[in-house]
């Protein structure tokens, strides 16, 4: 599946289920209320609503009213507090991320996201139409990265203006969205993990590349920014298992791009040769040696780390090492 801290989904935008499948790693179960778990064992909720249903749901109000799930060994009973009911009420006493979807097409199949939610009350209201008692939880919207939100107060009115330019020091870097920032107090050995591979590569680049033609920065989004006389080099560093290999490719080359933009084009140094590459902790797997050749084709070089050196494709480790 997925690390659940890494998730990124931006409220307001409307997902196909196609595209909630790859972000999730994981189908729809076909039920309002889903509670899941991330590889590393941590609970998340996803709730689903649609407009034109059973059970009437009024994510206009503030705060929005989300109706619970029937009682499935007795549908036209009372509602009771179990399955996923009692979860959303157990989950005032937890941190569970809460992903909060409303269906919004049928053909093809849409969801609007409407952001990440807690549970702020919950009543057992009687429906006279229904003769029933049915769960309301009540959801207010919270902030989906807070880590992100304090970040961005001390940053300057254009986001892709370049950071400030310094020494590669791994240990002091805050790798921003990926697997190395999970926050579950009880992931700290496979976050300590992650962060390790990804600190160890980071030197090793460094270390491998000040050897040749190359002077070495970082910046508080570029893993590597590295300087010769006449060209600009930009590394994008992942760490890599076999369960997030494709989704880690995917954020490299979205992050590799706009540092390229924002810390060589941005920082005045448009006049030099700009390389791109992205590099990964380990060899990836087989299954992306095609698409490592196309990307390597169309001017994103493609770097890994095995048993302590660094390795790649021959075309990028002749451009980049020599």
């Amino acid at each position: 599946m997925v690390i659940i801290s890494s998730v990124e989904l931006e409220p307001g935008t409307t997902y196909t289920a196609s595209e909630l499948r790859d972000i999730f790693d994981k189908s729809r179960a076909g039920r309002g209320i889903e509670t899941l778990y991330d590889d590393n064992d941590n609970r998340f909720i996803r709730l689903f609503s649609k407009e034109a249903s059973e059970y009437g749901d009024d994510l206009d109000a503030d705060p929005m009213r989300y109706v619970g799930e029937k009682d499935f060994s007795n549908p036209a009973g009372d509602q009771v507090l179990n399955r996923g009911n009692g979860l959303l009420a157990e989950s005032q006493n937890h941190d569970w991320p809460i992903f909060l979807f409303e269906k919004v097409s049928n053909s093809p199949v849409k969801h609007f996201y409407h952001g990440r939610v807690q549970v702020v009350n919950y009543e057992h209201n009687y429906r006279p139409n229904k003769d029933k008692r049915e769960y309301d939880f009540y959801l207010k919207t919270i902030q989906d990265s807070p880590s992100e939100t304090a970040s961005r107060a001390n940053e300057s009115d254009d986001d892709l203006a370049p950071g400030e330019l310094r020494d590669v020091n791994p240990t002091n870097r805050k790798e921003p969205e990926s697997e190395e920032e999970i926050s579950y107090t009880s992931n700290k050995e496979s976050q300590a993990v992650a962060t390790n591979e990804h600190e160890n590569t980071v030197e090793e680049l460094r270390d491998t590349l000040e050897a040749t033609q190359w002077e070495c920065h970082e910046t508080d989004e570029t893993d590597l920014l590295a300087l010769s006389d006449s060209k600009a080099l930009v590394i994008e560093v992942k760490s890599i298992t076999d369960s997030n290999e494709r989704k880690q490719i995917r954020k490299a080359l979205g992050q590799v791009l706009e540092n390229g933009y924002r810390d060589v084009q941005n920082r005045g140094l448009g006049d030099r040769e700009l390389i791109l590459s992205i590099a990964f902790s380990e060899t990836p797997s087989d299954q992306f040696s095609g698409y490592f050749d196309f990307l390597q084709s169309r001017g994103i070089e493609v770097l890994w780390r095995e048993e302590g050196e660094i390795k790649g494709l021959p075309e990028s480790t002749e451009q980049i090492l020599g």
